[in-house]
């Protein structure tokens, strides 16, 4: 009777001490970089108390001795050996917690220490905590090995901390990856092992290309230990004239719908050279363009558009372009930037002029930042490469992968389970980004054999006269010409699909073409969409054994990717099971949702994954 009391105040201190690590988990989530002391203080001691519960937890469970007689019954064994092995994973978590707190702690001393810029700050930062990176390296070894000797069968209580292991592991994962990887491409892309120089596109995102826009300027910046040395920028147009003038002409083949859709008779060129949607693809094909026009060597390349500038200046306010007299600032660098690449300011000037001199104003500025613009940097620095409007390429294949490890790169994934990506390609020549909406639903439809049946529906409005109001009419004119928006918009999608049908508005369209790119299939079509009309785009296929089965739980997995350079869109998806299936839960991005639903709307400012899991 003692034992079993013993035992049930054990439990309430487990859930204690779990129901703390969650209480620290969502201040410093809260908080993130810019956590303060104080809180820290608190988590520390919050995290110090659950440490002390469950390693007491974890000692009763293994030394009393009723329960080591226990462990020997066929099943009631396993439950108490479950028992003691969760007790230590939480006490796992409450170190690794811990280490995470000094992680934090040390980045405040960092970033109060000293001058230097944010570059010098970070790989010094990054060499100080590597001992807390590497101690909760092993704390999530033990984790894994403790889960992966819990049998079957276990009761209620301990089936459900279990499963809050698995949904909560691959979180903790990625977390300390992205420390690990941070270090492994920090010292070697700032140039700690030798000056780097980068090739810089800025992309067009008001145009929209699969890679993330039209390539209208690009740069080349040096990095040395951490300081910007060297940065020029030049119009893309220079350069492919020179590569003609060079050449005597040189002709290179474009893809298929970008000649007929846009260039025709022209050479494919680095203006359009992003036509893949991978980005190391679409920057290998820049480079290619690049080095026909006499570039000099370049150890990688760096991509960013309007809405990079915009987060940028959010952080380090507005800013004179003094050649012209002009404040450029998060809400109108875009427009700004394009009536005066529209319309030429002084006779003779390159068109690309006040974009040169924005782009270079503003990434020199960010990457000078004093000290108290450290964090908020760093913060939008990761919104924006989360949103797809920042991507680096490394011609070194050990910092590609680092980059690809850190979520950087910009790649077409190449996970398991089903996947979806739609690209859109501005082919009429226009700024018409501004002023199209668009929105995603998908259906899929899972049979009782594990195959995916489905639907993605794409809805576009071209606004035109709605983002007109207020304009100058010229001005208009100048960047949307008639209003026209052509757009050839491609699904990529697992490369087993099948394709059954495309309409457009309802209507049977068919593919204009269908290929194998970035390791998927892409199923392409042809949209037009005058000045303030709507349209829909279908694509429905089939997806084999989308499924995988294991101990008798079904898991089916989507990650819907963006593009590069587009906005966000709303994101619905409905989801039907097989006849008799009962749905046992649902995870967004890695957290359940309440109630387990199967119709979703989400957004789709960055990578989207869902995975439902049910039993037939």
């Amino acid at each position: 009777m003692i034992t079993a009391v013993r035992a049930v105040l054990v439990y309430r201190d487990v859930l204690e001490a779990k129901a703390s690590l969650l209480t620290v988990e969502a201040a410093l989530t809260r908080d993130g970089l810019e956590v303060s002391g104080s809180t820290l203080i608190s988590a520390r001691q919050q995290a110090l108390t659950a440490r002390s519960q469950l390693r007491s937890a974890e000692g009763f469970l293994e030394g009393e001795p009723l329960l080591r007689l226990a462990r020997r019954l066929p099943w009631l064994g396993p439950q108490v050996e479950a028992a003691a092995a969760l007790a230590g994973i939480g006490y796992d978590a409450s170190e690794l917690g811990l280490e995470g707190i000094d992680t934090l702690s040390m980045f405040n001393a960092a970033r109060a220490e000293g001058q230097g810029t944010l570059g010098e700050r970070t790989v010094a930062f990054l060499d100080s905590s590597r001992a807390q990176i590497a101690a909760m390296e092993q704390r999530l070894a033990s984790i894994r090995e403790r889960r992966r000797g819990l049998g079957e069968g276990l009761l209620p209580p301990l089936a459900s901390l279990a499963e809050e292991v698995d949904w909560r592991l691959p979180d903790l994962e990625e977390w300390v990856g992205k420390y690990r990887s941070g270090d492994a491409v920090a010292a070697g892309f700032l140039g700690y092992h030798g000056a780097m120089r980068y090739l810089v596109l800025g992309q067009d995102n008001t145009e929209l290309m699969p890679s993330g826009g039209l390539i209208g300027v690009y740069g080349l910046i040096t990095l040395h230990r951490g300081r910007l040395t060297d940065s020029a920028f030049a119009d893309a147009g220079e350069l492919i004239a020179s590569w003609q003038q060079r050449s005597g002409g040189e002709y290179i083949e474009p893809p298929g719908a970008l000649k007929r859709y846009l260039l025709r008779d022209w050479t494919w060129n680095l203006g359009v050279s992003g036509w893949s949607p991978d980005f190391p693809t679409a920057a290998r094909q820049a480079l290619f363009f690049y080095e026909r026009g006499g570039g000099p060597a370049v150890d990688g390349v760096i991509a960013i558009d309007f809405t990079t500038l915009e987060g940028l200046l959010g952080v380090l306010g507005p800013m004179t372009i003094a050649d012209y007299g002009v404040i450029v600032n998060e809400t109108n660098v875009t427009e700004e930037t394009l009536i005066r690449t529209r319309t030429l300011i002084r006779p003779g000037e390159n068109k690309h002029a006040f974009a040169l001199a924005v782009a270079s104003q503003v990434v020199d500025a960010a990457l000078s930042a004093g000290q108290k613009r450290w964090v908020p940097l760093l913060e939008s620095l990761d919104r924006l490469v989360a949103g797809k409007h920042i991507a680096v390429y490394a011609g070194d294949p050990a910092l590609q992968g680092s980059l690809r490890e850190l979520g950087w790169s910009g790649e077409v994934s190449s996970g398991p389970g089903d996947y979806l990506e739609v690209v859109d390609a501005s082919v009429h020549s226009t700024k018409l980004n501004l002023a199209v909406a668009q929105q995603a639903e998908v259906e899929v439809r899972l049979d009782a054999e594990g195959d995916a049946h489905n639907r993605v529906t794409l809805q576009y409005e071209n606004g035109l006269s709605r983002w007109a109001q207020g304009r100058d009419p010229s001005l208009v004119y100048d960047l949307m010409l008639s209003g026209f928006y052509g757009d050839y918009v491609r699904v990529l999608v697992p490369t087993q699909s099948r394709l059954e049908e495309v309409r457009i508005s309802g209507q049977e369209a068919g593919p204009e073409g269908i290929a194998l790119e970035a390791g998927k299939v892409s199923f392409g079509r042809y949209l037009p969409l005058p000045a303030d009309s709507a349209a829909t785009l279908t694509f429905a296929y089939e997806v084999p054994v989308a499924v995988t089965v294991s101990k008798g739980v079904y898991e089916y997995r989507l990650l819907v990717q963006k593009q590069a350079g587009a906005r966000a869109m709303p994101l619905k998806i409905d989801f039907d099971l097989p006849e008799g299936a009962s749905v046992q839960s649902v995870a967004l991005d890695g957290r359940r949702l309440d109630g387990a639903p199967l119709h979703i709307e989400s957004e789709m400012d960055r990578d989207r994954e869902l995975v439902v899991r049910y039993r037939p």
